[in-house]
């Protein structure tokens, strides 16, 4: 084996996404996503830790980040994978809920407020996000824009991101 063939391989993050509707309105949890502090309303989620399938996940990080227990995800709403540069890659996956029981009752110290938005406030909100790689996807999913399912590849070198491919 080379040298080239020997190194350790790019560590990966496997994120989950949760997109709750309540009638025409959306779930949005308020946090710090970015390096330089600024809070956004963003759909609520996480990282899946090393051992946890995704539908497990995405139950443990909706109750952290809004107190609501779900049940299993419905659909897969869109799916993203983002090649990067600066951090470790990613593959990121949003689906649907349509069961859901509790009330809005943060459990994690990054979420500053979570509560339910009409859809054109939500999507306005979401429009704030500071990466298109971010923004697209999932400002087009609840719109229609981007049909259920979809998968969107992006690269990010630096500050350009690119749209590889959506299929």
């Amino acid at each position: 084996m080379t040298a080239e063939h020997s190194k350790a391989p790019e560590p990966r993050v496997q994120l989950v996404i949760g997109l709750i509707r309540r009638g025409n309105e959306i779930l949005l949890v308020r946090e710090s996503p970015g390096t330089d502090g600024g809070m956004l309303w963003s759909l609520p989620g996480g990282v899946a830790e090393d051992g946890e399938l995704m539908h497990e996940a995405l139950r443990r990080e909706l109750r952290e980040e809004t107190g609501l227990l779900v049940g299993d995800p419905v659909r897969t709403a869109l799916l993203m994978r983002i090649d990067s540069g600066r951090r470790p890659s990613a593959l990121a996956t949003a689906f649907e809920i349509d069961e859901w029981a509790g009330d809005l009752m943060p459990q994690d110290d990054d979420i500053e407020q979570t509560a339910f938005f009409p859809l054109p406030d939500a999507l306005k909100l979401l429009g704030e996000l500071g990466s298109a790689t971010q923004r697209e996807p999932i400002v087009g999913c609840p719109t229609g824009a981007i049909a259920p399912g979809t998968t969107s590849l992006y690269r990010n070198r630096g500050k350009e991101e690119t749209l590889v491919a959506r299929w």
